[in-house]
């Protein structure tokens, strides 16, 4: 599909270079591409999932959507922390990032971690059944009705947790112009209906924001 900040050439460099967390932002990603890029070495020292799994307190048996999950780099380490009674869905539009994770599920023994296929129009799970849906660095990019599909999801009192870029120069990232500040994304996420109740830096070059569904 084509996304309305899709690029060709050097600019598409620039955004897969961005760890951009899955396809549902810009173009499906490759399985090359997304284990060079999203699978990088370094990305723990900016992006530490078990910080980020700390701070949100999630816990056994809890129920997560990580919404363009890419490779799993967050979604791994909340299914192990939800335990055998809870459940990670792993929503991508990727076909082969969705067989790249069942791959990943099954060689790690974690029947709780449950792959999507899903559209930027329609994710294919029933309403109400997320404690916490995850947007790790797709805010910026996603259409409004995948944002929408994605609140759909959560329950009442359910936490909607997004990690993005700071809006300022890093040494990678998406283009500047359309980064999100943390007072624009949480106006963004009001539209949705969603009460402020955090907000964090969150390692060198990302912030994070916890909103709360009514």
């Amino acid at each position: 599909m084509t996304d309305e900040h899709a690029e060709s050439g050097q600019g598409a460099r620039r955004r897969t270079e961005g760890h951009s967390h899955g396809s549902l932002a810009g173009r499906a990603w490759s399985r090359e591409d997304a284990l060079r890029v999203l699978e990088a070495r370094d990305r723990n020292q900016s992006e530490d999932p078990e910080a980020l799994w700390n701070r949100i307190g999630l816990s056994a048996g809890a129920t997560v959507v990580d919404l363009g999950a890419g490779t799993g780099f967050f979604a791994v380490v909340a299914a192990r922390r939800v335990g055998p009674t809870g459940r990670v869905y792993v929503v991508e539009l990727s076909k082969d990032l969705v067989e790249l994770l069942r791959e990943r599920r099954d060689r790690e023994s974690l029947p709780q971690l449950e792959p999507v296929l899903s559209t930027r129009a329609s994710i294919p799970l029933a309403s109400g059944i997320a404690d916490v849906l995850l947007l790790a660095n797709v805010l910026h990019d996603i259409p409004t009705s995948t944002l929408s599909e994605g609140v759909r999801l959560l329950r009442s009192r359910g936490l909607l947790v997004n990690i993005d870029w700071k809006k300022e120069t890093t040494p990678r990232g998406p283009p500047l112009e359309i980064r999100l500040s943390p007072e624009e994304a949480q106006r963004r996420l009001a539209e949705q209906g969603l009460h402020p109740v955090e907000e964090w830096e969150f390692g060198p070059w990302h912030y994070g924001l916890v909103l709360r569904r009514p």
